[in-house]
């Protein structure tokens, strides 16, 4: 995949792409904010792309405290290039009462 072109498209649009030319997009799990930074840098430094996802379950439990919170730190990192944030789970259809 053109990398320099990445920023520029939808996530949707990388993974059809991908999908086309048979690539394998990762997606990690981050249920501790402290992650988010070494993921994107581990993912940047191999030129790659990948999916941060996270599910609200996991800020719940987890103590990153919320949705904004996640974003933040997030942000702080962020380079849409090589990663893109993934809201994982959608909590009335996954999540138990």
């Amino acid at each position: 995949m053109n990398k320099s072109k990445v920023n520029n498209q939808t996530t949707n649009e990388i993974i059809i792409k991908a999908n086309k030319l048979g690539i394998a997009i990762p997606a990690f799990n981050v249920p501790y904010l402290p992650m988010i930074e070494p993921v994107i840098r581990a993912v940047a430094e191999q030129n790659s792309f990948a999916l941060i996802e996270v599910a609200r379950l996991e800020w719940i439990k987890f103590e990153s405290q919320s949705l904004a919170a996640v974003i933040a730190e997030f942000n702080k990192w962020n380079q849409l290039k090589y990663v893109r944030l993934h809201l994982d789970h959608v909590p009335v259809i996954d999540e138990e009462n």
